[in-house]
């Protein structure tokens, strides 16, 4: 099974935690991060390790209470794993990130192929136009638009 996972985690004192409220905040959404989950193994970018893969049991440590909503991606999706064997190892993309945050998208002009942040390269896998315009709440609605599917847990 394959799904879209958007994350809402609760403010702790770890820093990050500040990072994710701030996005969610500017981004006037509940989602602060996005990945795919495909049979048990997450493929994302991240602030601080950049475009990788990783089991769910590792990935879900230290996200105690987080919420998750995943989106059950239709089987007639193909997601293109081609574009995350190109992106693996690749860099965060941080100027991306305070562009949305300040609402300067339109600065977001073209794809840049160095760096990644995560709306982008999930976008990218599932093969939609224009990847670096989709923010983790712009994804979310395109989804439920579509239709698919949705199921919320919590770690």
């Amino acid at each position: 099974m394959t799904q879209v996972v958007l994350t809402s985690r609760p403010i702790t004192i770890n820093p990050i935690s500040w990072i994710n409220a701030i996005t969610r905040i500017k981004t006037r959404s509940p989602f602060d991060h996005v990945t795919l989950l495909i049979d048990g193994v997450i493929y994302e970018s991240a602030a601080g390790t950049g475009v990788h893969s990783i089991s769910l049991d590792k990935w879900s440590k230290g996200r105690e209470s987080t919420y998750l909503f995943l989106y059950d991606v239709p089987n007639t999706t193909v997601v293109n794993f081609d574009s995350f064997r190109y992106a693996e190892g690749r860099g965060y993309d941080y100027k991306a990130n305070l562009l949305f945050l300040f609402g300067r998208v339109k600065k977001l002009k073209k794809k840049s192929t160095r760096r990644y942040f995560c709306s982008e390269l999930v976008a990218e896998m599932l093969n939609l136009a224009e990847p670096y315009h989709f923010a983790p709440d712009n994804l979310e609605s395109w989804m439920r638009h579509k239709g698919w599917e949705l199921n919320i847990a919590v770690l």
